[in-house]
């Protein structure tokens, strides 16, 4: 007795290689819910091609068989497409957002230098005066000698020394 593969064989793998396939390309463009595609897709995929080699070898009908492996085809690629598409705003957000806060700072450091250079022309007038009223001097030693002050008096870093 000869044993001959049952034709139907290939033709439920073809049916449940589409079944799984556009499930694979309807879970491929609802957000989140990528893994469930890339599961119905492999199994699609790999069901589709044990489906295409069966019906080439059996030299049956092999259109239900390629419909399955384009199907499958297509929801991958349509996962693929969206996790692309997904990871590139993703990066693209992350990128702008880095931009955004080296801007911010930049902006502070130039706002602090600004605030640095804010002074009141009365301020620089007062400035000067106390500049003209307290000339210095340094005496044979070294020391710093304020005018107006006698000569045995002297100042040392910020505190004022008298010598005896």
């Amino acid at each position: 007795m000869d044993h001959q593969p049952n034709k139907s064989n290939s033709n439920i793998l073809s049916i449940v290689g589409i079944v799984f396939g556009i499930s694979s390309l309807i879970f491929s463009v609802i957000p989140c819910l990528g893994v469930f595609a890339i599961i119905f897709g492999a199994i699609a995929i790999i069901l589709s091609i044990i489906a295409v080699i069966r019906v080439f070898m059996l030299e049956q009908t092999k259109i239900l068989a390629i419909i399955a492996l384009v199907i499958s085809l297509l929801g991958m690629a349509s996962l693929g497409f969206q996790f692309f598409v997904t990871s590139k705003l993703i990066y693209d957000e992350i990128e702008l957002q880095q931009i955004n806060e080296t801007e911010e700072l930049d902006e502070l450091e130039e706002s602090e230098d600004t605030e640095e250079l804010d002074v009141i022309p009365e301020e620089i007038e007062e400035i000067e005066e106390i500049e003209e009223v307290q000339e210095t001097s340094f005496n044979s030693k070294g020391l710093k000698l304020e005018s107006g002050i006698e000569s045995d008096t002297f100042v040392y870093g910020s505190h004022r020394c008298y010598t005896s």
